[in-house]
């Protein structure tokens, strides 16, 4: 039994002698604990090759076969045509490393050494360097003085906090434009009137940001920004693990293709996403951009997926997801586990999405044996909810269009602790699969007479009936309900 296991069944029967406020402060107290947990876990991942090292002050020319004769980036590890199934790469603890990696078949990515996680960024540099930024003839507004190819999703200050990014709307029939969050108008970056607010102009490739209080770099020891870009990589390999990483500023941590055998595992991924997918077009009926970026993504189909003993934080669309899209792909998701995790202030936590394929022969998509368990869900909202066009969607599980061809779909021994806006959000169609999911032993807190899920196309309020309502539906079994008058988030969470 995983001590996440042991937390929440402890604090479940528990729960009948303890006042709300006592359950609460219990499960801030297992939270906390948890985080703690997966910040130390040890490396104990077995290898059956060749070891190979990475370290700040290694060579790229270098064997890495030792930690004496290291390699010193992630470039030259996704370079590295020598890794063969069963070989293991492990980057330094408490170092950092900038870039990308793509994986390689049947090999593991992990640590050594000794304290904390090494540090995988997507981000190029630490921009908390006074010279990066320079005034423009807008009072409070910065240009970050190096060109931007790829999109920059979010901005992070000292892992704290973070700047709004705005997306602009297509031109309206009179030509004008607005931030499509605040509806206020909007054309360039003379109209970013909101302090921590950016935006980047993809026709000069620059970055701009209001900051009122001066030159950030003077206010800020680490300025990151993320680009449209993966920290790490899988292009549809096998038997893949990520162990003990932390994994940050890029606009997805994890994604990968098809595959079977993917495992994360001990991880912290954080600040992840906010870059756009699709910009608006002339003659488009979308008058807005669409953004995106999830901590973990397996786009197609995925079968042994893991996700277990990760902390995933402010990520701007889901912590975890497997998905598809509208493309004429028969898909099949077997055996896939969201397991022990700490997921919070993610606009998702979980969402495993597949829509159908509108083609002239609609092409099945299976989803078996998909189990949610023992998983802290905390505060479905974070720098997502903030930035995004359509701040209204979060949950901590999205079920999108798992149509009837569901089995085995079991949500267990979770805690679900507030959202902005829902619990659960299963899709409004007919033999939706996400609403066969079965609910077992769960905690749920929710601010009352609130939507506390969306299931099977029945909206279920936070109210005095809500047990007795939901008990119709033969899917929630031994639930805990906790209602609060407040849900306890700030302007930014």
């Amino acid at each position: 039994m995983t001590t996440a296991e042991t937390y929440i069944k402890t604090l479940k029967s528990q729960c009948p002698t303890l006042s709300d406020s006592e359950i609460r402060a219990k499960i801030d107290e297992i939270r906390t604990k948890r985080i703690a947990e997966i910040r130390s876990t040890p490396t104990e991942v077995e290898i059956t090759g060749t070891s190979y090292y990475v370290t700040a002050s290694g060579n790229d020319e270098n064997d890495g076969k030792t930690p004496e004769t290291a390699w010193r980036t992630m470039a030259r590890v996704t370079n590295a045509e020598e890794l063969r199934p069963g070989d293991g790469v492990f980057f330094k603890r408490g170092q950092t490393f900038r870039g990308q990696i793509i994986t390689r078949p049947g090999v593991t990515y992990s640590a050594f050494g000794e304290g904390e996680k090494p540090k995988l960024f997507g981000s190029d540099r630490n921009s908390a360097c006074a010279e990066l930024w320079k005034k423009t003839d807008v009072p409070g507004v910065w240009e970050y003085t190096l060109a931007q190819e790829m999109d920059i999703g979010n901005i992070v200050f000292d892992d704290t906090s973070f700047a709004r990014k705005v997306y602009e709307s297509a031109p309206y029939e009179d030509g004008s434009q607005v931030d499509y969050r605040t509806k206020a108008p909007f054309r360039d970056y003379h109209d970013l009137t909101e302090d921590k607010s950016f935006w980047h102009d993809f026709e000069s490739k620059k970055v701009y940001l209001r900051y009122n209080a001066g030159n950030p770099a003077i206010f800020h020891g680490d300025i990151e920004l993320t680009k449209r870009e993966a920290v790490i990589r899988n292009m549809c390999n096998a038997d893949v693990t990520v162990d003990n990483l932390l994994i940050a500023h890029g606009n997805f941590g994890i994604a990968s293709g098809t595959c079977v055998n993917l495992t994360v595992k001990n991880c912290e991924i954080k600040w992840i996403g906010g870059c756009i997918q699709a910009r608006w077009k002339a003659g488009d009926d979308r008058k807005y951009h669409i953004p995106y970026g999830n901590g973990i993504e397996i786009y197609g189909g995925a079968v042994n997926f893991t996700v277990d003993n990760n902390y995933i934080w402010q990520n701007y669309d889901a912590a975890a997801t497997n998905q598809l899209g509208k493309n004429s792909q028969k898909t099949s998701n077997k055996c896939v586990r969201y397991t022990n995790n700490v997921l919070e202030n993610c606009v998702y936590s979980v969402e495993i999405f597949f829509n159908y394929y509108e083609g002239e022969d609609e092409y099945v998509r299976r989803n078996d044996d998909t189990l949610i368990e023992n998983n802290i869900m905390w505060k479905a909202g974070g720098f997502g909810h903030i930035a995004r066009i359509d701040p209204g969607c979060t949950s901590f599980i999205r079920c999108g269009t798992i149509v009837s061809e569901t089995t085995d779909f079991v949500v267990r021994n979770n805690i679900f602790d507030r959202s902005r806006t829902r619990i659960v959000l299963t899709v409004n169609r007919e033999n939706d699969g996400g609403s066969m999911a079965q609910y077992y032993d769960n905690i749920y807190v929710q601010k009352k007479d609130s939507t506390f899920v969306v299931r099977d196309r029945v909206t279920y309020k936070t109210d005095e009936n809500l047990a007795e309502n939901l008990e119709k539906t033969g899917t929630e079994h031994n639930p805990t309900y906790i209602f609060v008058d407040d849900n306890g988030f700030s302007d930014y969470e």
